[in-house]
């Protein structure tokens, strides 16, 4: 390969976006290992479980926040509606979740803080803020995406790495971290990230199209002076409670976070009974956050598949999905398989060399790592639903899978076991659960099926009845 065809494929989203979600995965690591080096074994755990908690609040709600707003916005777009509603619309679901996030919290904190975080009241704001992060930045990667501003998407997780990698060996050069500390920065590093989105990105775009609607173009000879766009939906224009809260958002928002709770609940169940064993508890997190690195290759696959899939299914071409889902589950299954042995054979050395933890054997590590495979072969399976127009298939799929982890979790016996019992059985639901939504697949079920109550998108009317005759 030559270093002209390196740079090109450098430039590309899908290697931009893949290069930024590593700085992520660093800085979230990172904060891991500076946990394990805490003298305090308690207020250790704690740090380890309030990581868990602000991921699973923050990227379970607000990443449906992030679906729906760029789902949204694309739509306008395209349609050649205004796009000053839509984001009005999600600046209101970005306050109607956080105000929800933050009851949820200050309810939940007696309960918290007597299981997970360990008697740590003080880590409780950390994570109110970090909820407040993440909701910020998650409506900016929303509107960017939304707008096909992929460059600036990747910034914004370049600078969510960043802002926290920077900090944290900042403190630990100078030895002035704690629990409290790390937390805080932590939770502020996606304010940083929000904030280049918008600067540097997103302002200039409205800028440019203000100007732009300044500016009408003439009218051509003998064509009307307004094209012929359809009405604005519901997108646009939502009013009432459907304005805070649509039907779609719920929707997205409700399968983004079963997705979170099926990737961590193990972690944080492991933490709760181990309350007892704080270093065990702290291992425990940092193995099963260890055993979920391959998740990082699903992102990018998943963005590659979901346009293939949806072009294959509106033409009818249901050989073309099933080969590549066979295709792509058995990929991914046996990438996990290779993680899994390769977490066997390094995962304790790596476990007490860096993050300073003891007390998780290597079978635990392999099989949490068989459930990761489960994890990978549903960026598979997910964007397929999605594709064919099966999305209410998504939430149930991951509704069983919580399910079944629910009740391994707190299955009586030694917490660790349950947990990883848990990490194996709850993907395996989930991947159950899907491949029965795509049995049958007919070209018909490739019809969009909008999720919020507005009229489907004018997409090839004339030739679905006609790919549905072909099956």
């Amino acid at each position: 390969m030559t270093l002209s065809a390196i740079r090109r494929f450098a430039k590309t989203p899908s290697a931009m976006m893949t290069a930024s979600v590593l700085l992520v995965a660093i800085g979230g690591y990172l904060f891991l290992i500076l946990a394990g080096d805490i003298k305090d074994k308690p207020a250790a755990a704690a740090m380890a479980s309030m990581y868990v908690l602000v991921n699973l609040i923050g990227q379970g709600v607000f990443a449906g926040l992030e679906l729906e707003t760029s789902r949204s916005l694309s739509r306008a777009v395209a349609v050649g509606d205004d796009i000053v509603p839509v984001m009005r619309r999600a600046v209101r679901h970005t306050a109607a979740l956080f105000a929800i996030c933050c009851l949820f919290v200050v309810a939940a904190s007696p309960i918290l803080v007597a299981g997970p975080l360990h008697k740590e009241w003080v880590l409780i704001p950390p994570v109110l803020i970090g909820t407040f992060s993440y909701s910020l930045s998650y409506l900016v990667r929303g509107l960017l995406g939304g707008q096909q501003l992929f460059a600036g998407y990747s910034a914004t997780l370049v600078a969510e790495g960043m802002s926290r990698i920077v900090p944290f060996l900042a403190i630990a050069v100078l030895g002035i971290g704690s629990a409290v500390v790390y937390c805080a920065v932590y939770s502020c590093g996606l304010f940083f990230s929000a904030g280049i989105g918008w600067y540097f990105w997103l302002r200039p775009r409205l800028a440019a199209q203000r100007a732009e609607a300044r500016t009408p173009e003439p009218a051509a000879a003998g064509s009307p002076s307004t094209p012929g766009t359809p009405e604005p939906t519901v997108d646009a224009h939502g009013s009432g409670l459907r304005s805070w809260l649509s039907t779609g958002l719920l929707f997205l928002v409700s399968a983004a976070l079963l997705t979170q709770l099926v990737a961590n609940l193990p972690a944080l169940g492991a933490s709760s009974r181990l309350g007892a064993h704080p270093a065990t508890a702290t291992a425990f997190v940092q193995a099963a956050t260890l055993s979920r690195i391959p998740l990082l290759l699903v992102g990018p696959v998943t963005a590659l598949l979901l346009p293939r899939l949806t072009a294959a299914g509106a033409i009818g071409d249901m050989r073309a999905v099933r080969t590549t889902v066979r295709t792509g589950s058995i990929g991914m299954l046996g990438l996990g398989a290779l993680a899994g042995a390769g977490l066997g054979v390094m995962g304790p050395w790596v476990l007490k060399s860096f993050f300073n933890a003891t007390g998780i054997s290597a079978l635990s590590l392999v099989l949490m790592a068989i459930g990761t495979a489960g994890l990978m072969a549903v960026g598979v399976l997910q964007p397929t639903l999605i594709g064919l127009g099966r999305q209410r298939h998504v939430p149930i799929a991951w509704a069983v899978g919580a399910i079944a982890m629910g009740v391994a979790v707190v299955w009586p016996g030694d917490p660790v076991s349950a947990a990883v019992t848990a990490s194996l059985v709850g993907p395996a639901g989930v991947v159950l659960a899907m491949a029965l939504g795509l049995r049958g697949l007919r070209a018909a079920d490739a019809r969009f099926t909008p999720t919020d109550g507005a009229p489907s998108d004018p997409v090839l009317p004339a030739a679905e009845p006609q790919a549905a005759s072909n099956v």
